[in-house]
């Protein structure tokens, strides 16, 4: 596994490069990376929603397995957000995408291809019901970037606003496709996953743009921060949950695994839209990205 991970990631670390070089070169600014950003959060989020959730296998589903992960999910969030709040003093807009970095995993890109072929489905399961459910969880993130960043508070405007927030509107549509008996024609899926498979490259190679600029010591401390939370602080949270709820370290084993992925790219994608201070979030994900692939493995094998 350890080989399989190490050699996935390679392409993940050479977009980020091509990024980096980009940004050093002077070829693209950051505020290019943010536009690379924006395209991945108004297009692409919302055709994973067609593809996942309008594709999704409620077979071998366990309910209280879901709710673990959730509640871990949920603790390192608000870990996330007040340590950033208190202790280092940023303002809540910040803080938001610091508990959201911290708390979603890239579980889509870096770890559910390669369970998809070493594990069954009813271990893959668990995972697919993750990645179908943090539509929700981003979409309330969203909601509250909304909230937060308004000039003048307007709660009407607020939640108008969500009829184009992308996680939700993506969470529509798959819910549409998955109801609906009319099977999409192949000319309609194949545009889906052109439109997905352009999301990670956009948002790497953002990333790596916005790495190449410098940064203030406060952003690489709140980086370490979400490379704690996000690798150890979600691993132990969770392996706690799932032991003191009696579900057997064998039926998790997958979930757990989920806890030791490197971040997501949502918190990048939204502090790009919101224009918010993005080093922390691109520093993290080189850390995370680097120690996952010595810990997922290690999870895997003692568990």
């Amino acid at each position: 596994m350890f080989l399989h991970l190490f050699f996935s990631t390679l392409p993940l670390f050479g977009l980020v490069f091509i990024g980096y070089a980009l940004g050093k070169l002077s070829i693209f600014n950051d505020t290019e990376a943010r536009v690379f950003a924006k395209l991945v959060a108004v297009v692409v989020v919302p055709a994973f929603g067609v593809k996942i959730i309008g594709g999704f296998n409620y077979e071998f589903i366990s309910w209280k397995l879901y709710f673990s992960y959730l509640l871990a999910q949920g603790i390192i969030y608000f870990l996330g957000f007040i340590i950033s709040k208190k202790v280092f003093k940023r303002e809540n807009p910040e803080c938001i995408i610091i508990g959201m970095t911290a708390s979603f995993g890239n579980h889509l890109f870096f770890l559910y291809p390669i369970l998809l072929v070493d594990f069954t489905s009813k271990d893959i399961v668990p995972i697919e019901t993750a990645i179908a459910a943090d539509f929700i969880t981003v979409g309330l993130s969203v909601f509250a970037l909304d909230f937060t960043t308004q000039q003048k508070m307007d709660v009407k405007k607020t939640i108008l606003k969500q009829i184009k927030n992308p996680a939700f509107l993506g969470l529509a549509l798959g819910l549409m496709v998955y109801h609906s008996s009319v099977n999409l024609p192949e000319s309609a899926n194949r545009l889906v996953n052109f439109i997905c498979a352009s999301g990670v490259p956009l948002t790497l190679i953002a990333m790596g743009i916005l790495l190449s600029y410098r940064t203030d010591a406060t952003q690489i401390h709140l980086s370490i921060l979400i490379t704690f939370l996000k690798l150890f602080g979600y691993l132990i949270i969770l392996t706690l949950i799932v032991w003191l709820l009696g579900i057997t370290f064998r039926d998790a084993k997958t979930t757990l695994m989920l806890a030791a992925t490197p971040i997501g790219v949502m918190g990048l994608v939204f502090a790009s839209i919101y224009n918010l201070k993005t080093a922390a979030v691109v520093r993290s994900g080189i850390m995370t990205y680097t120690i996952a692939i010595i810990l997922i493995p290690f999870v895997g094998s003692v568990i």
